[in-house]
């Protein structure tokens, strides 16, 4: 365990340095209709050999088709902008995270509320500069910053939050931060929903502060569910999509990087996935097809390099185990094909139920009395979710239940999209 903080804290300190001394995109910046901001984390795709945010970039995509110009910024600390992501977004890490760098000296001499006050109204201002080059009508950002908010507000902008994971009460972010720590100045005007069940927890509380909600269904599981001849991105996508070709019944496995360091600080955990789990894997590797995917923060630097060490170690021999294709494949793609889908805690259960697949999730602190008995509550109701023991023998049990019924298999249905957002902010201005 130690050995993996230093090497975490080694990995963040070398990003540091290079955003610190990667020249801020001013020079990238043009005048644009809409703004998108995302983070390295979302580019869990590749297409043309460019990073690509399913969800951001579909966006970006139906912007286009629109004759609505684009600009995208990614947020500290990314690597992938520029040439290196699609719609070359430009970066601000040095101005950005300078002020961080402050706020953590300054906490020192006041106090730490003052001194995160004082940082988002530092950043304020580079957002302010920003907004007054771009001059956009809309923003869409992935849990946009506070200071971006607050420059929006100002500005007189619309910006929304984007739904990317679970929204539930027990979420952090969206169960406590926003709803009860965040000035009203510094709320998104909106949320961008997947379904009606996402919406719900926010409607709670959003709409007395302002905050308008909006069911959009999800843009890029949209583009699967309807895959149109002229979509590049899908066709190809659609045409290496099948991994297996026998009859044997498929396993998804969605991975959560950071597990080790948010629920299981013991020194025995191997940082990818519980002992049970990896032992069923290793014992019904002839009986079933083991779909492992790799979140988009697991494949690249040390991250990436421990578990592809870890997976080529544990896996590697067997024949009924695949990860890189896995990983790398749109999620629609997968579901497509699975027939179980089994995490930790992953916000893949939510789209797995699209699927009328069943989940198994194996993080203890989702049972009653723990600080995530609260998510998934719908999908828990339902039975299409079910919080399981890290047992291997009670893994299998399940996996054998679940596979001797018969589930449906259609797939979310479109709710608006993301269209009429666009539409509204393009007759606002």
């Amino acid at each position: 365990m130690k050995h993996w903080k230093m090497t975490a804290v080694l990995s963040k300190f070398r990003s540091l340095l290079l955003a610190v001394f990667y020249k801020d995109g001013w020079s990238n910046l043009s005048q644009s209709d809409v703004l998108v901001v995302r983070h390295d984390a979302d580019c869990g795709y590749q297409h043309a050999g460019k990073a690509y945010s399913p969800i951001i970039d579909t966006i970006v995509e139906e912007c286009f088709k629109k004759e609505i110009s684009v600009q995208s910024i990614a947020t500290p600390i990314s690597r992938l902008v520029g040439d290196l992501a699609y719609n070359s977004p430009a970066a601000f890490n040095r101005s950005l995270i300078f002020v961080a760098l402050l706020v953590r000296m300054l906490s020192v001499f006041i106090c730490r509320e003052k001194s995160k006050e004082y940082g988002v109204s530092r950043k304020t201002v580079v957002w302010l500069k920003i907004l007054n080059v771009v001059k956009p009508k809309l923003v869409i950002s992935i849990q946009p910053d506070l200071a971006l908010c607050r420059a929006c507000r100002v500005s007189g902008i619309s910006v929304y939050d984007i739904q990317h994971g679970v929204i539930a009460k027990d979420n952090k972010w969206y169960g406590d931060i926003l709803p009860n720590k965040v000035a009203a100045s510094d709320l998104p005007d909106g949320f961008l929903c997947w379904d009606q069940r996402s919406a719900e927890y926010l409607e709670s509380w959003a709409p007395k502060r302002g905050v308008t909600i909006n069911v959009i269904g999800h843009p890029w599981f949209h583009r699967f569910q309807f895959p149109s001849d002229e979509d590049l991105l899908v066709q190809d996508a659609l045409s290496k999509g099948k991994i297996f070709f026998d009859e044997k019944p498929v396993i998804l496995v969605a991975l959560q990087w950071g597990l080790h360091i948010h629920y299981y600080p013991q020194s025995d955990f191997n940082k990818v996935m519980c002992k049970a789990l990896e032992s069923v894997i290793k014992q019904t590797h002839n009986r079933y097809n083991w779909l492992i995917r790799l979140h988009p923060i697991q494949m690249t630097g040390d991250e990436g390099e421990y578990c592809e060490k870890y997976l080529a170690q544990e896996f590697g021999g067997l024949a009924g185990v695949e990860w890189r294709q896995a990983s790398l494949l749109p999620l629609p793609i997968l579901l497509s094909q699975a027939s179980l889908h089994i995490t930790d805690m992953s916000s893949v259960v939510i789209e797995a139920s699209w699927f009328g697949l069943p989940s198994a999730l194996l993080n203890p602190h989702l049972n009653k009395g723990g600080v995530l008995e609260g998510l998934y509550e719908h999908e828990r109701r339902s039975g299409i979710a079910t919080v399981l023991e890290q047992d291997a023998a009670t893994i299998e049990l399940w996996i054998d239940e679940k596979l001797s019924c018969v589930h449906s298999t259609s797939s979310v249905a479109p709710q608006g999209g993301i269209q009429a957002i666009l539409d509204k902010a393009m007759v606002k201005a």
